[in-house]
């Protein structure tokens, strides 16, 4: 399984945002399934807003489900990638508790 974390990144400070995702990242990780990454995905802190977004709709539309962090709600972007999945019936976690009774800890 592929998740795809949503979550806000413009205007966030490098270092939080990189721990915030990558946080993220280690926990998907930890229950046996592959983390889609966003920042690792653009990879450019200097791209335009809409070139980071065709990239990471890219992505995320090869994923299985998407774990949006709490911070979603504060994210143009984060808002148009759980909208998306939602409208393509992608599988959306709201809450590390429901991501964690979905996913079967790795062995």
């Amino acid at each position: 399984m592929r998740i795809y974390i949503a979550g806000k990144v413009s205007g966030e400070d490098i270092a939080q945002c990189t721990m915030k995702f990558g946080n993220a990242y280690q926990l998907i990780r930890l229950h046996g399934a592959d983390a889609v990454n966003p920042l690792a995905v653009v990879n450019d802190w200097h791209i335009t807003w809409q070139m980071a977004m065709k990239k990471c709709i890219k992505a995320l539309m090869e994923c299985d489900a998407v774990y949006a962090l709490p911070c979603w709600k504060d994210s143009k972007g984060a808002q148009i990638e759980l909208d998306l999945a939602q409208k393509l019936g992608i599988k959306i976690y709201y809450t590390r508790k429901s991501l964690e009774n979905n996913l079967a800890p790795s062995a």
